[in-house]
């Protein structure tokens, strides 16, 4: 093969993505039963990129979940947030299954966690573990589907990584069929001006344009073509549905065709896991903030580095008399594929009144060159390099409002994101500093919904890292958690039950720790978070005869409710 050839080899399996360019093993079935998805690999979301595919379980918990491959378990995780109970498969090929969101973990794994978490007292962990402790082959049993951490209901969240760099591989690569026919769906179309002379329709604003169609042939509702002067960019919303499940999943891939040549595509492979908050630049995330509704963006900001993004041209300059036509081309795993198309006709420069800056707005350039580094007063801000992904124009503020310790400093709004954290520091006004550690940032949104960031002590100033943009002041949390029991009473016989359950809450910081005592000898309680159930599974810990319990829960300030009550059992 001479070098030509080569290199044209070279530039076509680019093109076809990273299914082309890796050879996949095939692997097992995680579950032992049909496939339906409710969530694909790469599901663009506000905020996060959907790393694997949830897997119905038939609306239940308690399935058999089994290893895909002959390997070994590496690392255990329990958690009341995120994926809850997960275990992780590192295999014999350079790749790691991950099975999430678990009921419990099967035979003498679940003996082993629980033997960790009485030797630590704590119910969170993260164990991981040596090649030799807990060898599997393909199909073992390794533990049963459920509803744990962040899930929204029953399913298996089923994930491949690569095991060196842990990037997440589209699970799809590997071997599993769904019957799909179905075409993605279009829902509408955006366009968008760019830069401070660029005009659509003799204006400066966004269009979000309705679409009519079915069966994969899409238009724009009553309208064939759009005027534009400058420089423009595009947006669609759409979802596809995978087979016959009738959620609403991202698609494939995503292609924008300018004059029939390839300006733009995203496609779900794989990703970083330092990237998913590249996301909310791909998305029109302050519309998202408005609407509620995802457009993906063609502009590529600056410091939007997502792998996801294969080619990053989505722009186009429109001057009068030129017409571009603009196609997207929108395809599922399957290669069904649906399409839109209209016409830029481009229309003389528009004499429009730009917008206006206040002497409160700072320019903050996001290669860190520019007021990265902002003080107002009793406030101030910290940026690195690539904290914003574009140049952005910042509102600031300040206002008084009784029960914070501080002014109310406005930096930007919540519909703006950042890719990296930023320092917020705040000096609370002298009379409030003997709260000390009671105190904590709070964040306000644009709805006046206040939730708690957390905050140290610094030099006289509470600190926080965070990459909300909108409202912070200073609040103290001297309220205790409630508790209370939620199956029993006080002085109950318990004998012919198995639990015993409390329901746990906080209005502000959030809980920090929770323990079960039995007699004073600690017990694992098991902490459900989204249902602020906190429960002990009897084992051998429970002795015949009254038990005398005690629950203490403390918040992220340490302030302590202790729940004392007696159980006959």
């Amino acid at each position: 093969m001479n070098s030509r050839t080569f290199l044209l080899l070279l530039l076509v399996m680019s093109a076809l993505g990273l299914r082309a360019q890796e050879r996949f093993p095939q692997y097992g079935d995680p579950l032992g039963i049909p496939i339906y998805l409710s969530a694909t690999f790469g599901e663009i979301r506000p905020n996060h990129i959907h790393a694997g595919i949830d897997i119905k379980t038939q609306g239940v918990e308690g399935k058999k979940v089994y290893a895909v491959a002959d390997g070994y378990i590496s690392r255990i995780g329990v958690s009341p947030y995120g994926y809850g109970n997960v275990l992780y498969v590192t295999h014999n090929d350079g790749y790691t299954s991950v099975y999430a969101h678990l009921q419990r973990f099967a035979g003498e794994i679940a003996k082993y966690v629980k033997e960790y978490q009485y030797k630590h007292k704590k119910f969170a962990s993260q164990i991981y573990l040596d090649k030799d402790k807990f060898p599997v082959n393909k199909g073992d049993l390794i533990a049963y589907s459920g509803n744990s951490g962040g899930s929204g209901g029953p399913h298996l969240h089923f994930e491949i990584r690569h095991t060196l760099s842990e990037k997440p591989v589209n699970p799809m690569y590997f071997g599993y069929k769904i019957e799909d026919k179905v075409k993605p769906l279009i829902q509408g179309v955006s366009v968008y001006p760019l830069g401070e002379e660029a005009t659509l329709e003799g204006s400066i604003k966004p269009i979000y344009f309705g679409v009519m169609g079915d069966n994969g042939r899409y238009s724009l509702k009553d309208k064939d073509f759009v005027y534009a002067n400058g420089e423009i960019a595009f947006g669609i919303r759409t979802f596809d549905q995978v087979g016959t499940s009738n959620n609403k999943n991202g698609p494939y891939l995503y292609e924008l065709f300018l004059d029939d040549m390839l300006a733009f595509q995203v496609e779900a492979d794989s990703f970083s896991y330092s990237e998913p908050r590249y996301v909310n630049s791909l998305l029109d995330y302050r519309h998202y903030k408005q609407k509620k509704t995802s457009y993906v963006r063609t502009e590529t900001d600056p410091f939007n580095k997502l792998q996801m993004i294969a080619k990053r041209n989505g722009t186009v300059t429109v001057e009068e008399g030129d017409t571009v036509n603009v196609r997207f081309k929108i395809s599922d795993y399957a290669g069904n594929s649906s399409s839109i198309q209209f016409k830029l006709v481009g229309s003389a420069p528009a004499a429009v009144e730009r917008p206006q800056h206040r002497r409160s707005e700072y320019f903050v350039k996001a290669d860190g060159t520019m007021n990265a580094d902002i003080t107002i007063e009793d406030f101030s801000v910290s940026m690195e390099r690539g904290t914003l992904f574009r140049d952005e124009w910042i509102q600031t503020g300040q206002r008084d409002e009784k029960g914070c310790c501080s002014r109310i400093f406005r930096f930007g709004t919540d519909e703006m994101t950042t890719f990296k954290n930023y320092i917020v520091s705040i000096r609370p006004e002298d009379k409030w500093t003997d709260y000390g550690k009671k105190m904590y940032i709070a964040y306000i949104d644009g709805k006046g919904k206040v939730s708690s960031l957390g905050g140290t002590m610094k030099n006289g100033r509470l600190e926080i890292e965070t990459r909300n943009m909108g409202e912070f002041t200073i609040k103290i949390d001297s309220v205790a958690p409630k508790v209370s029991a939620s199956n029993f009473k006080d002085g109950q016989s318990v004998s012919k039950m198995t639990s015993l359950r409390f329901k746990i809450t906080d209005d502000m910081t959030g809980i920090e720790t929770y323990d079960i005592y039995l007699d004073d000898v600690w017990v694992l309680g098991q902490y459900d978070a989204k249902n602020a159930l906190l429960y002990y599974e009897f084992d051998e810990k429970i002795k015949k005869g009254t038990n005398n319990v005690k629950v203490i829960v403390t918040d992220v300030v340490g302030n302590k409710k202790t729940l004392n009550a007696k159980v006959v059992y």
